[in-house]
């Protein structure tokens, strides 16, 4: 029930300085990419074409590449969930979620899909 932009001010910015934070349009806050830099964190949301900080071309191509990794491999893991968890309870139901990405982990080690 809350717009992307609101729930990027709750977001924990726990990160060193030089970090780089690549998001979608709908990411674009000024006000919170100035108060993120004087930590040295840069926050570069994909910009519209009518932005008030356009982004140099090749910028733009970058961040595209970034986000389509971070879609496939998302689209890749929602494959795999399971259509229905049964869970009595929301513990059983954590439990379940985390057991499942934790076994998603081992085959994915093991079947040579996670470069070392």
């Amino acid at each position: 029930s809350m717009s992307d932009v609101k729930r990027l001010q709750y977001f924990d910015f726990d990160l060193p300085p030089g970090s780089k934070v690549v998001g979608d349009k709908a990411y674009t806050d000024y006000e919170m990419e100035d108060i993120l830099q004087p930590a040295e964190i840069k926050l570069m949301p994909m910009r519209k074409k009518n932005s008030k900080r356009p982004v140099p071309p090749w910028v733009r191509y970058l961040q595209y590449r970034y986000r389509r990794m971070i879609e496939t491999t998302g689209g890749l893991f929602n494959q795999l969930l399971p259509k229905k968890i049964h869970a009595t309870s929301a513990l059983g139901f954590e439990l379940k979620v985390v057991l499942f990405v934790v076994a998603c982990s081992i085959g994915m080690l093991f079947s040579g899909m996670v470069a070392t």
